[in-house]
Parts: structure tokens; sequence; C-alpha cells
């Protein structure tokens, strides 16, 4: 195991450069699979107790971090995160997440966690959950004209004996006092055993309100099945609770915990994704506020009706990790990305094999056709990927230590989250990150990347590490969530959470400790090197030669900041144009000669690090 002095890990951040390539796929260690047990997740009503260490401090902020709140009970996600931010269009935002603070790991006031962000800081660290009894894993999202919804599951509650969802709503985000109602489950199902729930509203003034989530038994002829249920009148009434066509038992045993999220509705459109390593990578997309819906696969798997008792895998299957996130674009169109993983099930029974240095972030839009082979265990193997295409993240090169830390079957990348707004694209995600770690496994960071042309074949920037700050050094990054949608400026914002050390305790791995959930504030718009920029994409001025003005066209593959300078024959620059932040697509620099002498001449187009110079004659 590599072994690194304070000091001197201190100082090789200062001089720290990254390559955006990863590096990771030679390593022996890629072909290194672990034996792991389906864990049945995680309900929050299970009284787990680890003693809490005094001796680990609560992360340092950032500079440039907002801190929305903090809390010991840190498994945020059973699987896939999503659906806690949302961005307003006056700039404020509201977030949630599950909070339990103090040291009795039973955690009895454990709820809720809710902070609003009045477009310049949050409020109040939170100190109580905003429902009257404990509940887990939350939900938030716009309602009403101006108002904000939050929706939890009760688990090992003292008032609501019977389980189901508890809601509150207010008519104004950020202030006054929350309403809360109760909501049981199926009545044949005695109204218990729904949990995990995720919301999404729709419509004018967000007047729809949309929940899915699983049974926690078996129902209806599926183990666990995904119920979907709705109100069209902001709350007052709802429907049915539904199983939709298409992922009922005719075609799934029944969906894991956590492994499904909305995308940010746009008007009357929503869409969910559902995503496992052991099942379709299954999206539904409805354009009626939820009255239809349309089932698309981004990826099929290579054993329908998978089941632990008879299916055997006859190779490694290459999967998306059950973390994702889906997004719809301002035309309604669907953007997911997925976390890869390889799994393997060769006997009968809850064991199964994964190699935890598989790596990378899958990108797939509604343009791009599903991913097969003739192998479809290995169409989302490396070499049936796409750099820049359809495989837009992974760990950058650098050194890593022997030993990785994972969560669960998640890979070297993982719980990435998109918005998607004005032509763009952003997808953040966690990723172990070389150069930062506490001498035994490399801290993840938060990364982001951004497509300049909505997810267009090499459209995408660079990858940039958000927490290179001395704050984060040592922290462990992970649980990205984002909205679903930019602010005026084109700037995405997300919140995630920062612990002292990898993993987490309510999966035993280390004690309990302060986690904090922090804001970036918002990703800035950023101009990324464009170097795509050749001599094709740059005319010849016309007319040439010419005495008063000629034109000069430039076809750019992406956005970027652009600008054109012209030099006489000894280097003097003596005519400049500065177009500044422009989309894709093709520009027009007029050059005036007005103040130009007869002769030979040099004009040179900028796009980021690219520039083409060509000649042209004054008369």
């Amino acid at each position: 195991m590599k072994k690194i002095l304070l000091s001197a890990l201190i100082l090789s951040f200062v001089t720290l450069g990254f390559s955006q390539k990863n590096s990771n796929f030679p390593k022996e260690e890629v072909n290194v699979a672990v034996q792991a047990t389906v864990q049945a997740p995680l309900t929050g009503a299970e009284i787990i107790q680890m003693p809490v260490n005094p001796n680990v401090a609560t992360p340092l902020a950032s500079k440039d971090d907002l801190i929305a709140g903090k809390t010991k009970y840190d498994l945020q996600s059973n699987s896939l995160l999503g659906n806690r931010v949302w961005l307003y269009d006056d700039g404020t935002a509201g977030a949630n997440w599950t909070m339990g603070l103090g040291d009795d790991t039973g955690f009895p006031g454990r709820g809720t966690g809710y902070n609003y962000y009045d477009g310049t800081a949050w409020g109040p660290e939170p100190t109580e959950r905003i429902e009257d009894d404990r509940c887990g894993w939350p939900s938030y999202a716009a309602w009403g004209e101006n108002g904000e919804i939050s929706v939890a599951h009760l688990a090992g509650q003292s008032v609501y004996t019977e389980g189901g969802f508890l809601i509150n709503t207010r008519a104004e985000k950020g202030v006054g006092d929350w309403t809360q109602i109760w909501l049981q489950g199926p009545a044949d199902m005695g109204g218990t055993d729904v949990t995990w729930p995720r919301v999404m509203t729709s419509g004018v003034n967000h007047n729809y309100i949309h929940i899915i989530c699983p049974a926690a038994a078996a129902y209806a002829d599926q183990d666990t099945p995904l119920f979907y249920i709705r109100s069209n009148d902001g709350g007052a009434t709802w429907t049915d609770w539904t199983i939709l066509d298409e992922i009922n038992s005719d075609y799934y045993m029944g969906f894991g915990a956590d492994d499904y999220t909305f995308a940010e509705s746009r008007g009357d459109v929503i869409a969910f994704t559902i995503v496992s390593s052991w099942h379709d990578w299954i999206i539904m997309k409805s354009m009626d506020n939820g009255e239809t819906w349309e089932k698309i696969i981004p990826w099929e798997h290579p054993y329908p009706m998978f089941d632990w008792n008879s299916t055997i895998t006859t190779d490694t299957i290459w999967a998306p990790a059950g973390a994702a996130d889906i997004a719809l674009d301002e035309n309604g169109m669907v953007h997911a990305v997925c976390a890869l993983t390889r799994v393997a099930h060769t006997e009968v029974g809850t064991s199964y094999s994964y190699w935890p240095w598989t790596d990378g972030i899958i990108y797939w839009n509604e343009t791009m056709p599903a991913f097969t082979n003739a192998n479809q265990h290995r169409a989302l193997a490396y070499e049936n990927l796409v750099e820049d295409e359809n495989y837009i993240g992974w760990v950058v090169e650098g050194e890593l230590m022997t030993e990785l830390h994972t969560y669960r079957e998640q890979g070297m990348s993982s719980f990435p989250n998109i918005s998607a707004d004005n032509n763009q694209l952003v997808v953040v995600w966690s990723s172990v990150t070389p150069g930062y770690d506490n001498q035994q496994f490399n801290f993840r960071h938060i990364w982001t990347r951004r497509s300049y042309n909505n997810g267009v074949a090499n459209s995408w920037g660079d990858l940039k590490d958000m927490d290179t700050d001395i704050g984060h050094w040592l922290d462990e990054c992970i649980y990205p969530v984002m909205a679903g949608s930019f602010d005026d400026a084109d700037q995405a914002f997300f919140i995630y959470n920062a612990d002292g050390t990898p993993g987490t305790a309510l999966d035993g791995d280390h004690d309990y400790q302060d986690n904090t959930w922090y804001t970036l504030g918002f990703i800035p718009v950023g101009i990324e090197n464009n170097k795509s920029l050749t001599d094709a994409n740059v005319s010849q001025n016309y007319p040439n030669p010419f005495n008063g003005t000629s034109v000069v066209n430039v076809t750019l593959e992406e956005r970027s900041i652009l600008s054109l300078e012209v030099s006489n024959l000894i280097g003097q620059v003596v005519y400049t144009a500065d177009k500044g932040v422009v989309n894709s697509g093709m520009h027009t620099f007029t050059i005036d000669a007005s103040n130009l002498g007869s002769g030979v001449y040099f004009y040179t187009v900028k796009a980021g690090e690219s520039s083409v110079t060509k000649k042209m004659i004054v008369e």
C-alpha cells in the first residue's frame, strides 16, 4: 500500500495536475471480482448501535461552499439519489435530506432536514425535522403557485403506527408553517409497506403531484412492485395506487429500493427512470401529466425476468450500477446518465460477484439508439462505448491506492446527476480522485462536465474537480443531487454530502460522525477549451483583396469564447473584434479596413485554445 506523509501530501496538492484521460483500464485490479450478498435495504426503522467517534472532526468548509445542514445519519440512499433539490425561476432554491443528529445512534428524532436558499445564502442550519414523527428518505419539489412539497416515508414511527407517507406542503416556499397530511398505501395491503418515495409536480402551478415508490413486500405477483399514485388537484384527492403497464409482473419480478427517480417536469411532460444491474434500464415518459405512459429501454438486460432463485449468468454482465439520473430539456426530450459496473450471478441464491474497479459514467438521450450488441452481456463494455459520445465520465489519470472503498456494487465513478436547459447539459458525479487519500483509500470528489450542444457527440467540455479547495482535501464527497434546470445565467445548482471517512456508518464502514450537506452555489457556465477549430472551420475572407470591408465566417462545433485579430507584417495587432461567449454554429466577422493602409495582413481567429491564421490583402 502506498504511504504518504501528511507534509508530502499537502505539498503534492500545490503542484498536482490531472490528465483528462482515464488510466485505470490497464490496471490488474480491473479484473478483480468481489463476492457480495444482496442486502435487505435499510428502511430506517433499524436501531444500529455503533459508538460515535469523538476524534473525527466535522469536515472543513471550502471558502466557496455554503452549508445547507448536517447529519450523523449518513446512508442517504440504498442505491440511487434524486429529487431533493429544486431551483426556482427567481434564483432561490429548496432542498431536503435525511437528517439524524445527536449522539444517540437510534436517532429517534430522525426525519427530513430542510433548508431554503434565498438567492444569496442558506437559512440557519436545521436542528429539527419538519415532520411530527420519525421519517426517512425524503423527496422535494415545487408545489402550487409559489410553494413547496416534501414527502418522506414513516419508519420506526410512534404516532402513525400503520406506516405510509407524511406529505408536508406550504404555500410560500421558505416561509411559514408546514401543513402535513398522512397518505397510506393500498387498502388491500392494509395501508402499510410503501416506502422510499420520489415526488414530482407538473402542470400549471405544479398542481399535479406524482409519487412513485415500491412496496416493501410481495404484491400483485411481484416481489416488490413499483407503485404510482397521482393527485390532480394539489393533494386534495388522489387516484388509486397503480402498477403501470409494462413494468408489472408480465415484465419484471419487482424492483429494489431507491432504484428510480423522476426528471424535473417540463409543463405537462414528466418522466422517471428505473435502473439496476438486474433488470432493464427503463424510462417511463408521459406527455399528459401521467394519464398515459410510454416505455423506453436504453439498455435491455440479457436475462429477462431475472430471478435470484433460478437465473444463472453465463458471462459477466456490463450493466448500469443502480446509480442514475434523468432530465427533460426545454423541448421535453429525455437525457439520462448511469454509472457503470460489472456483475455476475453464478449460482442460485442472493450471492453475486461484482468488479469494483470498473469505471465510467454513461450518457444516453432519445435521439440515440439503445445499447445493443450481439453479446448483450457486453453491450456496455468499454470497447462498445465511445468516449465523449456515450462514455462521458471517468477517474482521471493519476496514482491510486491499492485498496478501493465502494458503495455496494457502485464502481469507481458513481451517483451521477444530470441537468438540462438552454440546449446545454451539466452532469455531476462522485469519482475516486488520485492525489487525495487517507493513506488507505482515495477520497471521492464531486466532478462535473458540461455539454454545450445538448449532448451531441464531441460537444462535451473538460472534466472538472469541484472539490480542490483545501477544505475538501480530506473529505469523502458523495451523493450529489442537482436541480433539473439552470438559472438565468445557465448555471446549474446542486448539493452534496461530505464525510470525513469513506463509507457510511449505517453500512458499518466506520463510526458515526458529522456529515455536512454543502452546496458549491452555482456551477459557473465556464467556457471549455475549444480545440476543434481547424483551417476548414475558418473561411478565407471575401472579398480579397478589398479596400472597405471583408467578411470571415467561422463554424464552431461547441460553445466557446470567439475573437479575431488582424496583424501587420511585423506582428503588430492593428484590428480586433471580440464576440465573447457564443454557441456552436456559424458566426460572421466583418473586418473594417478603413483605418488600414494598403498591404499584406494576417487575421487570426481564436476559439478557446484553438486558433487559425490566414492572409488577407488590403488595396
